[in-house]
């Protein structure tokens, strides 16, 4: 299980590094491409849309088939996002790849989440932290190897085209892995079937067949009713609906932030090969920040340390937004990712204790509602860039962040009364 759990982060690193890598290009894809910012706020919708479908569908299906089948399409679907990106000359192929890289991304990560909190239930909140850190470590890595790549000025399209690769190695890896696997399972169902033949020897087995048919169909069919029944029922839980929200304005905020880092600075004439490094840094702040929550959780409860990284959040945003000393907007914005790196398992850690059983759907229903609130966001941000100058897209993400402290706080007391009336141990 250690094995899987290695695999997983660095398969989380390969995630984030890959994913990143378009955002800070923006301003170049942008003049290459010859597009304006508000045809590239469509392809990170595009992006966005892709991975809110597929962590909808992956974890459902997560929960009732497994998750082999989800990783293997999510790293298949990655393979042809990367060579896309890597071949693009027009905005089909790149509205295109994004889709696919949004599905790609989507699918992978909500199977992951799911296997990882299957197999390790009592760890849940730390192995989905610690997946985060590999993610954040992951981003920041592609931020910088942004900055190396526009310092040799080298093609961007080179960067997808390695993607391309490493994505190859690791589906091929994991295939066989799941090939030896599923080996040693059918030799282990081989053994148990061979012992459970000698003992209903006896038993006339056309009798046995029909029984055991008639059973798992009625049992099937209760089975999916109650299952139903269970997906509907989450949803009148407040605590569900509030995290969902909150994820809506976090997507459109501050993960918003990172994707238009690079356009916002540059409106300050600063060049994307610089603004890249404190992108890194940005990213490395979050990956810190993962770190400080699992030391937090050791003191605080996790709806009181989202409470705190929101308020912060809020702080750091406003100086962001109304310093006119690109310094100190650098440092607002390292000390914004410190305080809210692991937002995203946090809240999936809250929102899966509802219901531990559901933990794929939910895991899925939040990654999906993170990918909303950029599909809601991404393309405003972009139209205001372009209409506007590239400093004003901050605006958004200002009142994005203030509404998502508000929502938090909403978040808290539905979360207190509850604790109070004995719902929530």
């Amino acid at each position: 299980m250690k094995r899987e759990i290695i695999f997983f982060s660095i398969l989380n690193l390969v995630i984030g590094l890959t994913g990143i890598v378009i955002r800070p290009l923006i301003p170049i894809v942008s003049k290459d491409i010859n597009i304006g910012l508000d045809m590239i706020g469509i392809v990170l919708s595009a992006i966005s849309f892709g991975f809110f479908i597929s962590v909808i569908l992956t974890g459902y299906l997560s929960d009732r088939y497994g998750t082999k089948l989800a990783i293997t399409l999510g790293l298949l679907i990655s393979i042809i996002s990367a060579l896309g990106f890597g071949l693009t000359y027009t905005f089909f192929i790149l509205l295109i790849s994004g889709l696919l890289m949004g599905i790609g991304r989507g699918t992978l990560m909500a199977g992951i989440n799911a296997h990882v909190v299957n197999i390790y239930p009592e760890k849940r909140g730390a192995n989905l932290l610690k997946l985060s850190s590999f993610f954040c470590l992951g981003t920041a890595i592609g931020t910088f190897i942004v900055s190396i790549i526009l310092f040799l000025k080298l093609n961007w399209r080179f960067s997808f085209i390695i993607f391309f690769f490493i994505y190859i190695f690791i589906t091929l890896y994991f295939l066989r892995k799941k090939a030896t696997e599923h080996k040693i399972s059918l030799q282990e169902e081989k053994n148990t079937n061979s012992l459970q033949d000698e003992q209903i020897k006896d038993f006339n087995k056309e009798n046995v067949k029909n029984i055991e048919n008639n059973d798992i169909r009625s049992i099937k069919n209760q089975s999916e009713k109650i299952h139903l029944k269970e997906y509907l029922n989450l949803f009148k839980n407040p605590i569900i609906i509030f995290l969902g929200i909150l994820l809506i304005f976090f997507g459109g905020t501050v993960v918003a932030f990172s994707t238009w880092y690079t356009t916002y600075f540059s409106s300050f004439g600063i060049k994307v090969a610089v603004s890249s490094l404190g992108l890194s840094l940005y990213w490395l702040s979050l990956m810190a920040g993962v770190k400080l929550k699992q030391i937090a959780m050791n003191f605080l409860e996790e709806y009181k340390i989202i409470l705190l990284g929101c308020l912060l959040n809020a702080i750091f945003m406003i100086i962001i937004t109304f310093s006119g000393n690109i310094v100190i907007k650098v440092i607002a914005s390292i000390m914004m990712g410190l305080f809210l790196g692991g937002f995203t398992p946090l809240t999936t850690s809250l929102a899966i204790s509802q219901k531990p059983e559901l933990s794929g759907f939910i895991s899925g229903y939040i990654l999906g509602m993170l990918s909303l609130g950029n599909m809601i966001f991404q393309p405003l941000i972009g139209y205001f860039s372009e209409r506007f100058g590239k400093g004003f897209g901050i605006y958004i993400q200002l009142t994005g962040s203030l509404l998502l402290f508000v929502t938090t706080v909403i978040l808290a007391i539905f979360y207190k009364r509850k604790k109070l009336s004995g719902e929530i141990a």
